[in-house]
């Protein structure tokens, strides 16, 4: 399904969501941009298909008939990049708002978004990220919900953000992917995103996605703010309360870790081997700064059971050497993370485990 868009005048509105066999999770996103205080001819929604062999098809067509700016667009390559950058490459909006298939945007949150950006200094946005639980959080999910500086709370677990009543400048660290707000043209100057999530057997090709995106638009000088009327809802399902998840999570920032300090390194060492590289992380990153990764996403003195303590003290570790080994050991790994974009996915995806049906 592929229907020709009207969507192109300045101040306009594309939506892109990254999705693969969730037609269920993909509807409840839809059902919510259907119903809109911004009526649903003035913005467009890219729904952009991983590769799923489910209904999604069908739940895009069906929704095509209350969202007239609809189109599902498919690629068969892993990774929440291709979504994100195949989205981007047909977007027809200047206003981008990423969001995944498990979000649900309140009813004001269209209008929002072209609200926060109607300062032409605007070039990255958010808005309030509340969990929706299905089943009530752990005890323990208090340890993860933090002050932020100047009022309100968030959570790097949870993906929650709550900065209170007013509109107000913050860093591009607190712009997710799951209310990813951002001018078109600032995106592109940008190089667009790093590698986010991944399927979890390709799990070490992950990057720090949404976060590099934001700060290099900041970095180029434009504004980055919070509008408090641009509301989403996150689903949280039971098995984001579970021990398996907090691992992968952790886990997952032990990978970023290692990925940001080899492209970092390799900046400042530009004819260093991928050995050599490695070899000089190890002297900037000692076991006991290894061992501490992700614990600044707890408060300060957590009171965590024993089992998601022990989380929090090795996954992290795991995750780092995972990515250390597979950057030293396969040249086409570190190739992979040391790209200096990847907008262009036809010449990234050159792994060959990242093609379609491999390993």
């Amino acid at each position: 399904m592929d229907h020709p868009q009207t969507v192109s005048a300045s101040g306009t509105l594309s939506v892109v969501i990254a999705t693969r066999n969730r037609a269920s999770i993909l509807s409840g996103a839809l059902l919510a941009l259907s119903q809109q205080d911004l009526s649903p001819s003035l913005f467009e929604v890219v729904v952009a298909d991983n590769g799923s062999t489910d209904a999604t098809p069908i739940i895009c067509e069906t929704f095509a008939k209350v969202l007239p700016n609809l189109r599902l667009i498919r690629d068969p390559r892993p990774g929440q990049i291709v979504g994100w950058h195949c989205g981007l490459a047909v977007a027809q909006g200047d206003i981008l708002a990423f969001m995944d298939d498990d979000v649900r945007p309140r009813p004001s949150w269209a209008q929002a978004v072209r609200d926060a950006f109607a300062d032409p200094a605007v070039g990255l946005a958010t808005g309030p990220i509340v969990p929706l639980f299905e089943t009530p959080p752990p005890d323990w999910h208090k340890n993860m919900l933090l002050p932020f500086k100047g009022g309100g709370t968030w959570s790097a677990l949870w993906g929650s953000i709550d900065l209170g009543p007013d509109p107000r400048d913050i860093s591009a660290g607190f712009v997710w992917g799951s209310n990813f707000l951002v001018r078109k043209r600032a995106l592109l100057e940008a190089r667009g995103f790093h590698p986010g999530g991944m399927p979890a057997h390709l799990f070490r090709f992950a990057g720090d996605g949404d976060v590099a995106a934001g700060r290099r638009i900041t970095a180029n000088g434009w504004r980055s703010v919070y509008n408090p009327q641009a509301a989403v809802q996150h689903l949280m399902t039971a098995g984001r309360n579970t021990v398996a998840e907090i691992t992968r999570w952790i886990t997952g920032e032990g990978l970023v870790t290692s990925y940001l300090l080899m492209r970092n390194l390799a900046e400042h060492y530009p004819d260093a081997s991928p050995r050599e590289l490695v070899e000089r992380g190890i002297e900037i990153m000692p076991p006991e700064r290894i061992a501490e990764i992700g614990r600044g996403y707890l408060t300060r003195t957590p009171n965590l059971p024993d089992d998601i303590r022990a989380a929090f003290e090795t996954s992290g570790a795991t995750g780092f050497h995972e990515h250390q080994a597979a950057f030293r050991d396969d040249p086409d790994f570190a190739k992979w993370v040391l790209r200096p974009d990847y907008l262009d996915l036809d010449a990234c995806y050159s792994h060959p485990a990242l093609r379609p049906g491999q390993a």
